[in-house]
């Protein structure tokens, strides 16, 4: 069973944050907040997040461990994590998939977070793990350059993203990440079924 709310995280409410009857694989979409994981807490750049209107599911800061949670699960994120028009129409793709989490990390595009400690990653990997994110990064680490065709067929697989790698995001993303041991920590889940939507608490 997944909790809307990952028990390991400080709450903070970030208000009023639209649900979706997305269909199709699940997905976790990782960036970075610009900030220094030495200097800014994880719960100060929710804060400021939630005061500029960009609202994620987590923010999480490598450095201490923790973990600050904005929206449950069942909520899209804001502004959008990447748009494309398909035949004449407007598609968020932050609204596809049963679920599309994003994780900002405390930390900086040109400085990749892998390279660093990661404390607290297997409770984050744990909780994306029960809302049936398969640990694949289909389209490759992030950070380089992909054709929109590209990105369109590897988003459409579902698995872990980064920011960049949406299909009509203009982010920068998390940078050149080491997916290999950021997927590695902590359990693997091999009885998840990521065909079946995961009954929600809250």
């Amino acid at each position: 069973m997944a909790n809307a709310w990952m028990p390991e995280a400080e709450r903070i409410d970030g208000g009023d944050a639209h649900a979706s009857r997305g269909i199709g694989a699940p997905r976790a979409v990782w960036t970075v907040t610009g900030a220094d994981p030495d200097a800014w807490s994880a719960r100060e750049e929710a804060v400021r997040l939630i005061a500029e209107g960009r609202t994620v599911h987590l923010v999480w800061n490598p450095s201490s461990g923790r973990i600050a949670q904005i929206l449950p699960a069942t909520r899209r994120g804001t502004p959008t994590v990447g748009a494309t028009h398909v035949y004449g129409s407007h598609v968020d793709h932050g609204d596809e998939g049963r679920v599309c989490l994003v994780v900002a990390v405390v930390g900086h595009t040109g400085e990749p977070f892998t390279e660093g400690p990661m404390r607290g990653l297997a409770a984050v990997l744990d909780w994306l793990d029960s809302w049936g994110v398969r640990r694949d990064w289909p389209a490759g680490p992030p950070g380089v350059d992909l054709p929109i065709e590209v990105r369109a067929r590897e988003w459409a697989r579902g698995g872990h993203f980064g920011h960049d790698q949406v299909p009509g995001s203009t982010d920068p993303g998390p940078g050149r990440l080491d997916t290999v041991p950021l997927l590695a920590t902590g359990g693997h889940r091999r009885d998840r079924h990521p065909e079946l939507a995961p009954s929600a608490t809250v």
